[in-house]
This record gives structure tokens, C-alpha cells and sequence, in this order.
């Protein structure tokens, strides 16, 4: 997988765009509507999926830029349904964190109106693909995969192989296994550590485990993690990117790894990942104003 940025192309050479929301989102259809119009007056074709009912997937094909309106989780659920696709994606954040959606409304309207895109970079961001072993077909994760019970006071157990070999075995509220991109999700909250996004690798971080000797992990993107459900439940199930739930039963084994193909996600370029930890999750600030820096 190449993480290295490369560039979206100028206005002049696109020729299809795709512009994707949720039902959820009903106040971002209006906007999504008038960038739209502006691009068609661009000479550029726009095509729509503003309720996420699985269009996007073929409208995707043959275009050369998706733009997610609505906000981080607008995206999250964009992303898995282009999962594989070499197609930028571009968040335009209408919610409170903007963290993944970097784009504001204003924005993306003077670049549509113009008929140009400027040289945003665009960066692969790495996903995971997740099957349940007996089961056809994959599922894919641009934040986490969470296993747990709908009643979070009771314990799932869930033994651990990485390439197949035995690790571990938790007993815990639950287990999250996450990106880089989501190491600054719910694993943070989880007492996780904090991996830069240019990174390959998975973060296994239990939730709330009962021993001391359960703590946070980090494995190379090449593993194959196992995760085996010894919990005889009917609720336990697994939550991918906290919007997609696949409910399981006691012995189903659960195979993580990461996704041969990341995410394409458009950059403004104009911040780092550092900008991003202190401006959106107040990274390093504390009482006292930062010391100056020495010469």
C-alpha cells in the first residue's frame, strides 16, 4: 500500500463527481444540491446519493472524486462503501469535530463556482477488512471494529490468535480493534496509544478489562488477528466504525488484518497531524500556557 500524497486533478480534467450524505443528515442535502449545480455549470457531470441507500458503490465507477456532505461519521460511512475503490474522497464537515472532514461549506462553493480544484493532496489511508471465519464476504473499517454485549456490565470473553498463534484471552466489557485513523477514536478514550495515520499497523485495546495484565497492543498491518468468541450470549455482537452492527454467536472466530487497498482521503494540506491532536482533542494542553520555544 502506498501511503505517499498525491494530487487531485485540476478542474479542467474532471469530468465526473459524486456528491454522497445520509438520511441522517437532511440539512447537508440542501448544500449538497447547490455544489452540485455549480459543478454542472462547470461542465462537470454530477451524479447523487444523499440517502445512502448503496448507489454510491456504482456511481463511484468511472468518477474521478466522491465529496462526502454532512460530517465525520458522513464520511466513515462513505468510506466503507468505497472500500477498495482508487476514487478520492473529499469530507465536507457540517457537524462539531471535523476531524476526517476537513472542508468547510464556504470552500468547497468558491472551488465549485470557480470551476477549479486547487492541488489538494490526497492520502491513503490504511482500512481493515474483517470476515467472520464460515461466513461469505468481507466487511470494511476506516475506524475500529468493537466486540461487546448491549448490556456493557457484562463480560465477553474472547481468546486472541495472531497468525495463528495463541496470544491472549480477554475478559472485559469489550475489545476494540483499531486503524491508525481510529487510534484517535474510542481506543483513545480506552486509555489507547495515539499512531500517527502514515503507519500500518492495528491497535487491540480491551474495555475495561478485569486483570491488570490486559493492556493496550500494537501489531504490524501484516497480522492476522483471530478473535474467538467463548461468551455464550445472544447479544454479543460485533459494531464496525460504531454504526454498523453483525450480530454473533458463542465460537464464531473474527479475522482482522489490514485492507490491501486504504482510503483515498483529500487533504486541505494546509495541517499536520499535530495540528489536528491539539485543535480537535486539545492534545498536550493543560493549565499553563506552553513555554516558548527555545532558540
Amino acid at each position: 500500500m502506498n501511503l505517499a500524497a498525491r494530487f487531485v486533478k485540476p478542474a479542467s480534467a474532471l469530468s465526473r463527481v459524486v456528491l454522497a450524505s445520509t438520511a441522517h443528515k437532511p440539512e447537508a442535502h440542501p448544500l449538497a444540491r447547490e455544489l452540485g449545480e455549480l459543478l454542472e455549470r462547470a461542465g462537470v457531470a454530477v451524479a447523487y446519493d444523499l440517502d445512502g441507500s448503496g448507489a454510491l458503490e456504482e456511481h463511484a465507477r468511472g468518477a474521478d472524486l466522491v465529496v462526502s456532505v454532512g460530517g465525520d461519521g458522513t464520511l466513515l460511512s462513505a468510506a466503507r462503501r468505497l472500500a477498495g475503490s482508487p476514487v478520492p474522497l473529499m469530507g465536507v464537515n457540517l457537524g462539531k469535530l471535523g476531524f476526517l472532514a476537513e472542508f468547510g461549506a464556504d470552500e468547497v462553493l468558491r472551488f465549485a463556482a470557480a470551476g477549479e480544484v486547487p492541488s489538494w493532496p490526497v492520502r491513503e489511508k490504511m482500512m481493515l477488512e474483517v470476515r467472520i471465519k464460515g461466513r461469505p464476504g468481507a466487511r470494511h473499517a476506516l475506524n475500529d471494529v468493537m466486540l461487546s454485549q448491549g448490556v456493557m456490565t457484562r463480560l465477553v470473553r474472547v481468546r486472541m490468535r495472531v497468525d495463528g498463534a495463541y496470544a491472549t484471552e480477554y475478559r472485559a466489557d469489550g475489545l476494540v480493534v483499531s486503524t491508525p485513523v481510529g487510534s484517535t477514536a474510542y481506543s483513545l478514550s480506552l486509555g489507547g496509544p495515539i499512531l500517527d495515520h502514515a503507519l500500518r499497523a492495528l491497535v487491540v485495546t480491551p474495555v475495561a478489562p478485569h486483570s491488570l495484565t490486559n493492556r493496550p497492543i500494537v501489531l504490524p498491518g501484516t497480522s492476522v488477528i483471530g478473535l474467538q468468541v467463548l461468551t455464550r450470549s445472544d447479544e454479543i455482537a460485533m459494531v464496525i466504525d460504531g454504526q454498523e452492527r453483525v450480530d454473533l454467536e458463542v465460537g464464531d472466530t473474527i479475522l482482522l488484518t489490514a485492507a490491501e487497498r486504504g482510503l483515498m482521503l483529500v487533504s486541505t494540506g494546509r495541517r499536520s497531524a499535530f495540528d489536528v491532536l491539539r485543535h480537535k482533542l486539545a492534545w498536550g494542553e493543560g493549565p499553563l500556557p506552553p513555554l516558548p520555544l527555545e532558540s
